[in-house]
């Protein structure tokens, strides 16, 4: 070889070197960022895996949401049949035989033939995922488990929510889309605290082909002041209500007065959040904060309320009522019983809409106004669920005397369930208005609390005021409408409400609403509770024949419940 060639071969060695030192150099320390990323990638995938969505429990520590786990089987092909050529090549021969074994062990479960997951694995040979099967249960997985499993297959654990106490607490709780996201009810409110945050982990395989995963962080639970007994009780007696008056709906509420908390509330139609995908919106929407209606004689509470707390009355008043037919411009107000004079306080506890007209249009639009501003009518009580309305005030500048009239007896306003409990929570409580709610505390999967729900009061009424008002709402049921109301060994107070249906300007003529609202014991309350009875078409419609009888068996049955003393 002459030193020319010699040279030449040389320093192309040596630039060859140069080039590879450059290439090694750009790789691992100028670009080490980009050719790691497409490393792992080769070696790697991406899983999502979601913890667990918090529990729901009721005030005694009733699960009234859960989760339990499931679990996907996915299968690695990329690392498939290096893995078994790897095995085979290093001693264990018999390797192949067992994944056929284990491929046979889960073709049932999969629903697929051993052969076409043999097709799936050899189609997808570039993939690092590909999930075979879904919807495995804890037992399963454990029997799967329990046995040889090989290195490129897997599972992925996910969880799917579930309803212990099903359509006896659906329209509070509500329910999750098959995403895991809260939809509906307390789901769907505190579903940023439920929901787990999910785990988008890159699972490498290492040296002996396992796929670790990084667990993600669970749900936070919410404690609530449901009472799931109470509840139950609550939506049987709803039911057989609805069954005997052949009525079309129904909403009932039961609400500490102190605190706010709801210890029950349904509403009827009924649904089961297990199954919520069966129902239209009809039957899943919470009617208690949802519905809004013409409330009748129970909102007689607020024309009372204003007329003493105003000063404008001092309750020993005689006001005459009509002989039950009043004329005031062109509407004529009706009473159900015909009455010349009535005392003020008999006005209510008889229930004289002529009565109760003619005090608000005494008060005038002003303090009535400003009485059923200070109540929250017209406005969300920020009760912690989804769909609440705010109901239907007239602004005051567009009420003339009919309107007052209407509305000092329940007519030509719209309110809801929920605003009403509220409000007979104010003369129960001693005349501080709350917030309705659910949630008593938040805490994590540890069980440190995270949130504790604090009470906070105003006071809109005298406390002189309140007094008045529970002896006149305690005669409505000792001998007024409301005597069905009356609860054996407790003594109540409360008012009735008939209200007939509005339609396009007028009122449907065999349609309408019994409702009750009160609470007990009278004089020390534990409970306000609020029925509505829609369109019962048999055995009465009055709010104290189709509402009243409700509230008693429900007043009486929590009471005894709550192991509260006695009256009498």
């Amino acid at each position: 070889m002459n030193k020319t060639r010699y040279k030449f071969i040389l320093l192309l060695i040596i630039v060859l070197f140069l080039i590879a030192l450059i290439k090694a150099f750009y790789i691992s320390i100028v670009n080490h960022k980009y050719y790691l990323k497409r490393y792992n990638a080769d070696i790697s995938t991406v899983v999502k895996q979601t913890g667990r969505r918090g529990f729901i429990y009721d005030s005694s520590g009733h699960v009234l949401a859960l989760d339990y786990p499931l679990y996907k089987l996915f299968v690695d092909p990329n690392y498939y049949f290096k893995d078994i050529e790897f095995r085979i090549k290093h001693g264990d021969k018999d390797y192949k035989n067992k994944v056929d074994d284990f491929i046979s062990r889960i073709s049932e479960m999969v629903e697929k033939s051993p052969e076409k997951i043999h097709r799936i694995i050899s189609n997808r040979k570039g993939k690092h995922f590909v999930v075979l099967a879904g919807g495995i249960t804890l037992n399963e997985f454990d029997n799967l488990s329990a046995r040889f499993i090989p290195s490129s297959f897997g599972f992925v654990k996910g969880y799917k929510r579930y309803y212990p106490d099903g359509e006896y607490s659906a329209h509070d709780v509500g329910f999750c889309y098959s995403n895991g996201k809260g939809a509906d009810g307390l789901e769907r409110y505190y579903n940023a605290y439920l929901q787990a945050k999910i785990g988008k982990n890159r699972v490498p395989i290492d040296a002996f082909g396992h796929k670790n995963v990084q667990m993600p962080v669970n749900g936070y639970n919410l404690y609530t002041s449901l009472n799931k007994n109470i509840q139950d009780f609550v939506h049987i007696n709803l039911l057989n209500a609805i069954k005997k008056y052949d009525a079309d709906s129904g909403i009932v509420i039961v609400m500490n007065p102190n605190s706010g908390s709801i210890i029950a509330m349904d509403s009827y139609p009924f649904y089961n959040n297990n199954k919520y995908y069966d129902y239209k919106y009809k039957y899943i929407k919470n009617r208690a904060v949802a519905d809004v209606f013409e409330p009748g004689s129970v909102f007689k509470l607020i024309t009372l309320s204003a007329a003493i707390d105003s000063g404008v009355f001092k309750g020993n008043e005689i006001i005459y009522c009509e002989n039950g037919r009043w004329r005031l411009k062109r509407r004529i107000i009706h009473d159900v019983h015909r009455f010349k004079w009535l005392g003020f306080n008999d006005v209510f506890v008889h229930s004289s809409n002529i009565g109760a007209g003619k005090i608000a249009l005494k008060l005038g639009r002003k303090i009535f106004y400003r009485y059923l501003i200070r109540f929250g009518f017209g406005k969300k009580t920020g009760i912690d669920t989804i769909s609440e309305s705010r109901g239907i005030v007239k602004d005051i500048f567009s009420v003339g005397d009919i309107d007052l009239a209407n509305m000092a007896f329940g007519q030509g306003i719209g309110v809801t369930a929920i605003q009403l409990a509220a409000a007979y929570s104010v003369i129960a409580n001693g005349g501080y208005r709350i917030k309705p709610h659910f949630m008593r505390y938040i805490k994590d999967s540890a069980g440190k609390n995270i949130y504790t729900y604090k009470t906070n009061k105003q006071r809109i009424l005298k406390s002189s005021t309140v007094k008045k008002i529970v002896k006149i709402l305690m005669n409505v049921v000792k001998r007024g409408t409301g005597k069905r109301a009356s609860v054996t060994g407790y003594v109540a107070a409360g008012k009735t409400g008939t209200a007939q249906v509005p339609k396009k300007g007028s009122y449907k003529t065999k349609e309408y609403i019994a409702s009750f609202a009160g609470f007990a014991p009278a004089q020390h309350p534990k409970i306000v509770v609020v029925v509505s009875i829609f369109n019962p078409k048999k055995g009465g419609f009055y709010g104290g024949i189709a509402a009243a009888p409700l509230f008693s068996k429900i007043v009486g049955f929590t009471l005894h419940y709550l192991a509260v003393k006695q009256d009498n």
